[in-house]
């Protein structure tokens, strides 16, 4: 099994500034690091406010904005990127919006440091296997995969369940 930096973020709608970022590394299935990172939330977008939102109430303030966020998992990212397979969770346009303004902040030097060749999509893994790409959660209620505790449009949950369903979809692939 190779390494895996699982990506979700939460941003103001889908194509506005990240206020909520989760990053799970795993190697051969199991954790090694993580970035969870927060801001205050300071968009207007109603399905925001009324989805996402609630589900971070819990969450801690670990950034003082969007932009200071966008840098640290840029960091982050730089940090824990070799030989790590890249993923998400039908990532665009939030995740790759993500990459896109990081690098955009600073093109000369960074335009060559984002995901290459891609992010490879979860929901694209999961309608090969002819199973229903837009939903990890059916995908984990139909194979009984165990899942921490957490909530979705948890950004770090989101990124955890992710790489289970990867790991797991992935294998049932190498079988075919």
């Amino acid at each position: 099994m190779s390494k895996i930096f699982s990506l979700d973020a939460e941003t103001d709608g889908l194509y506005g500034p990240a206020f909520s970022v989760g990053v799970s590394v795993r190697e051969d299935g199991v954790e090694i690091t993580r970035f969870v990172g927060h801001c205050p939330y300071e968009g207007d977008n109603k399905w925001v406010q009324e989805n996402v939102v609630p589900a971070l109430a819990e969450t801690p303030v670990t950034h003082e904005s969007s932009e200071a966020l966008e840098e640290a998992f840029w960091r982050f990212w730089l940090e824990n990127r070799d030989g790590a397979i890249l993923i998400a969770h039908c990532h665009s346009p939030v995740e790759t919006g993500l990459f896109r303004r990081c690098v955009e902040r600073d093109l000369s030097a960074r335009q060559w440091l984002g995901p290459y060749p891609t992010i490879h999509d979860v929901a694209t893994l999961l309608l090969l296997l002819g199973e229903k790409p837009d939903s990890v959660d059916a995908y984990v209620a139909k194979y009984g995969i165990e899942v921490p505790e957490g909530v979705a449009h948890n950004p770090y949950y989101d990124a955890v369940v992710a790489a289970l369903v990867w790991e797991h979809a992935m294998a049932r692939l190498a079988t075919k």
